[in-house]
């Protein structure tokens, strides 16, 4: 594998990243990563993407990946951003790839993980004829508020608090979603709850702050199912079984059914029994950095029989 150290400007922003190249002849085919939420550079949350890096260009696909803005060696304040900027700043990133005469322009997709299975197909509505193949991994069919309330119900349960302390929990969550709603800013929102709250024990899994809740407010209630709905290239959504963050069957559910009544022609969904939300392998034994057996391979065989890999001309679907 062969790197090389690339800069782009979005929105009068400088961010910083890597080309990742196989070792074989170009010109390849491309993956444009597309990250979830939070402060992470280019490899990902503690560097949990270089195996998928790793392997896309072992398997002859170029891969891009870029820092965060603010993160890294890029400029700028990912907690700025929506939605609709990441997607624009994707579809940049796209457009900066498939630009070099060692990448294959027709054959340039998206891989997003987490938050990133939400912009990710935001990208792809933006320009349908320049995404070639969408894979999302851990995308939720939930909104950024009904995945949290999720989330909480299942880490308190799982930690021994009492139905009333999680009922506690999840009805601060509902005034603080009722006040973002009505544009009240963040730190208003928290000097009003009650100092007594921080005593709480379940308090600590909803302690926040108010620069995080601003953030969160243009995005809290996003729904990604009319931008599925419009996704018409190829499209891959792998899931993790065990996952705290959402309920990955009924994700994949709600899923099959919006591509399906979309008329989608090409699309694969599955859900990883032993796996968690990076597709860790979660079985007992199992090393912390072990991923879910035949998670990579799966993805690679998937993207070969849409668009080959590299020096090879793009195929029709098995």
């Amino acid at each position: 594998m062969r790197t090389d150290e690339v800069t782009f400007v979005f929105g009068g922003v400088r961010l910083a990243g890597t080309i990742f190249l196989p070792d074989s002849e170009g010109p390849y085919p491309a993956v444009v990563i597309v990250h979830g939420s939070g402060a992470v550079d280019r490899y990902g949350a503690e560097g949990t993407l270089r195996p998928v890096i790793h392997h896309f260009a072992a398997s002859g696909y170029a891969v891009m990946a870029y820092d965060k803005p603010g993160v890294g060696n890029s400029d700028g304040d990912w907690l700025r951003q929506t939605f609709s900027d990441r997607a624009s700043e994707t579809l940049t990133a796209v457009r900066i790839l498939a630009d070099r005469p060692d990448i294959d322009a027709n054959r340039v997709g998206l891989w997003g993980i987490s938050q990133g299975g939400w912009t990710a197909p935001m990208t792809a509505v933006l320009a349908p004829g320049e995404i070639g193949f969408a894979i999302l991994v851990s995308a939720s069919a939930m909104t950024p508020c009904q995945q949290y309330l999720h989330q909480l119900d299942v880490e308190l349960n799982r930690d021994g608090f009492t139905a009333t302390q999680i009922a506690q929990a999840k009805n601060l969550t509902k005034q603080r979603t009722a006040a973002l709603a009505g544009g009240v800013p963040g730190s208003e929102i928290l000097a009003a709850e009650p100092p007594s709250l921080a005593a709480e024990p379940w308090y600590q899994y909803c302690a926040t702050d108010a620069e995080e809740l601003d953030f969160v407010r243009p995005i809290w209630q996003f729904d990604v199912s009319p931008f599925l709905r419009r996704v018409s290239c190829p499209l891959l959504a792998l899931w993790g079984a065990q996952d705290v963050h959402m309920p990955a069957q009924r994700c994949a559910a709600a899923f099959a059914v919006d591509l399906a009544e979309a008329g989608h022609q090409d699309f694969r969904l599955q859900v990883f029994p032993h796996a968690n939300h990076r597709l860790g392998d979660t079985r007992a034994g199992a090393a912390p950095d072990t991923l879910a057996t035949g998670y990579l391979d799966d993805m690679t065989r998937w993207l070969s029989n849409r668009v080959g890999s590299a020096r090879a001309a793009a195929v029709p679907p098995a």
